[in-house]
C-alpha cells in the first residue's frame, strides 16, 4: 500500500475500508452450477456490498473537499 497521510483515520484508509465492505458482502463463489435463485441473491449481495462502498468513497470525497474549502 502507499504512504499514509495525517489525514487517514484509526478506521484505515479509504482503500481498506471499502475493501473490507466490497468483501463482506461477497458470500459464495459464483460458478457455472450455482443455481439461477443463488446467483441473484450473491450478486444482489455483491450490488448492495458496492453501493455501500461507493457511499463510502462519495463521503470521504466531500470531507476532503468541504476541507479544503476557505
Amino acid at each position: 500500500m502507499g504512504m499514509e497521510s495525517g489525514s487517514e483515520t484509526l478506521e484505515g484508509t479509504l482503500y481498506e475500508r471499502v475493501d473490507e465492505l466490497i468483501r463482506s458482502h461477497k458470500g459464495q463463489q459464483l460458478l457455472s452450477t450455482t443455481g439461477s435463485r443463488g446467483s441473484i441473491e450473491e450478486l444482489a449481495a455483491r450490488v448492495e456490498g458496492l453501493e455501500q462502498a461507493i457511499r463510502e468513497i462519495a463521503r470521504d470525497v466531500q470531507n476532503v473537499a468541504a476541507a479544503q474549502r476557505p
